[in-house]
């Protein structure tokens, strides 16, 4: 009897550890079941704003990559421009130095005519200058003083720059072409001056016998000295000053050997 009682008293202990481990073990699930959804719940919100934050994070690359490649592309379209623009003058440029170029070969014939030209016309301006020197035919004059005895020489039998003056300036209306008084050459600034006993030519002292040559027609230049009353007969008879007028085939004239300047003149526009 009391083995009986034992065991129903150890059956029932059974029964009820079985179901204390059956409850602990629902409440064990329950608990699991409770708190995992929770996690799956704290999980899928972090999990999405994560997604957001990623999300958000890649339209602003990519924005920003937008951006960046915008600008490059209108960098580039700038540079393309410039770039256009300096080979759009280059070649214009280009273009006209060609016609530059073609107009020489096509019109060689006619750029030499126009250097002959040029050259002419240099040479004409020399020589209207006096800076060359020249040859050709004309006249030679030559004055000298008076051949009175010491006793009636006075002034007037002396050659005077306002004779040789005369004598020049006759010649100029004449046509000659080039003049010089003893090897000066007259020019359009030359002066012809007496300093006290002394005739000045380009400041330069000339002596008698005074040597005056002219290019030019010759024989015009030779009838214009020889006329009725002219010069000739002026200076011959102003005390016997001596004069001679003498026709030459070839008559050579040097170039004015001062220096030709303009210090308040200048070129009008």
């Amino acid at each position: 009897m009391t083995n009986k009682k034992e065991l129903n008293e150890e059956k029932e202990v059974v029964e009820e550890n079985g179901e204390k481990k059956k409850l602990f073990k629902e409440k064990v699930v329950e608990f699991f079941k409770k708190y995992s959804i929770i996690s799956y719940t704290v999980i899928g919100i972090a999990l999405f704003f994560l997604s957001m934050l990623l999300t958000a994070q890649m339209k602003t690359i990519s924005n920003t990559e937008e951006v960046i490649a915008g600008k490059r592309e209108a960098q580039l379209a700038d540079e393309l421009l410039t770039l256009q623009q300096e080979y759009e003058a280059l070649k214009d440029k280009y273009s006209a130095s060609e016609k530059i170029v073609e107009e020489y070969k096509n019109n060689s014939s006619t750029n030499d005519a126009l250097i002959n030209s040029m050259k002419k016309e240099i040479e004409n301006l020399s020589t209207l200058a006096g800076t060359t020197d020249l040859k050709g035919e004309g006249i030679i004059i030559t004055l000298t003083d008076g051949t009175k005895n010491a006793a009636e020489v006075d002034s007037n039998s002396l050659v005077h720059d306002s004779d040789v003056l005369t004598v020049v300036n006759e010649l100029k209306a004449a046509g000659a072409e080039a003049i010089s008084v003893n090897d000066q050459r007259i020019i359009s600034t030359s002066a012809i001056r007496c300093v006290g006993p002394v005739i000045q030519v380009n400041y330069q002292k000339v002596a008698t016998p005074i040597v005056i040559k002219a290019i030019g027609n010759a024989q015009y230049l030779e009838s214009a000295m020889n006329i009725k009353n002219g010069i000739v007969d002026l200076l011959k008879g102003t005390a016997g000053i001596g004069i001679t007028v003498s026709r030459e085939n070839e008559v050579t004239i040097p170039k004015y050997d001062g220096v030709l300047s303009f210090r308040t003149a200048v070129e009008s526009n």
